[in-house]
């Protein structure tokens, strides 16, 4: 084996290690509370390392995050729209019952305000892929004539989203299948043609 060889193997299982330990952090503490110094202690590397591949705190963290909700594969397109916005409902909130999923967001999304790198990395690589999905899936459902054509996509989208954080961050209310399946027929009954 060659040195070439070892140093990869290396890198890798320090930056699994990296990121497993930052995962393990965020679910015990806050995001203020964790740092670069804690998460180099318990990954077993030096803070070094962790700086060779994140520029910072907030990027390291939302690699953690994002490699959390990697853990549920996002579903598969269906026959029809309500299909469609139910799986992905279901799907965004079994990525939030994950043990990096919902807690870690709601604390992220305090820290959003004050920490300007944060959310930039949020805003660029979290809230996107959410709604190019459920976006695409309306859209589908428009081509197929089940919604209008004057419907405000983007709108419905937020109204979506918006109720799975509002429970998330806000009212404590259950998220789970029954409550996605009221929310898709709410949310389609306004747009449907």
């Amino acid at each position: 084996m060659s040195t070439g060889t070892r140093g990869r193997r290396r890198s890798e299982s320090s930056h699994a290690a990296i990121v497993e330990a930052t995962q393990e952090l965020l679910v015990e503490r806050s995001y203020p509370e964790l740092t670069i110094e804690g998460v180099a202690a318990r990954a077993g590397v030096g803070k070094q390392t962790i700086y060779r591949w994140w520029p910072s705190k907030a990027a390291l963290v939302l690699e953690a995050y994002l490699a959390g909700s990697d853990a549920v594969p996002p579903p598969r397109e269906c026959a029809t729209v309500r299909e469609d916005v139910r799986a992905l409902l279901g799907w965004l909130i079994a990525v939030l019952a994950q043990p990096t999923g919902g807690h870690v967001v709601a604390g992220l999304v305090g820290e959003l305000q004050h920490d300007p790198v944060l959310a930039e990395g949020f805003h660029r690589d979290v809230v996107p892929a959410r709604r190019e999905a459920m976006l695409a899936a309306l859209e589908r459902g428009r081509e197929r004539g089940e919604i209008r054509a004057d419907a405000d996509l983007e709108l419905a989208v937020d109204a979506l989203h918006g109720a799975v954080f509002y429970r998330l961050l806000l009212s404590g209310e259950p998220l789970d299948g029954p409550f996605a399946e009221r929310l898709a027929e709410q949310v389609l009954a306004g747009i449907s043609a």
